[in-house]
């Protein structure tokens, strides 16, 4: 059992998963494309909640740069 935090992807991406290939390919950050679920969740990722603080902040950090 995990915590999690669905997001909607931004329109400038066609779905969650070329959203999550461009985060993990450029910030080495892994969110999964809500697709994998189920074709519903093609328009969200999903974050898990289940780390530390710290290892958030250097994820938000790889990705904001």
């Amino acid at each position: 059992m995990g915590l999690f935090v669905w997001a909607k992807t931004p329109f400038k991406y066609k779905n969650g998963y070329e959203l999550s290939d461009e985060v993990l390919y450029n910030s080495n950050v892994f969110i999964t494309p809500g697709g994998i679920f189920d074709s519903a969740g093609d328009g969200y990722v999903r974050v898990s909640l289940c780390g530390s603080i710290e290892r958030f902040e250097e994820a938000i950090g790889r990705i904001s740069n």
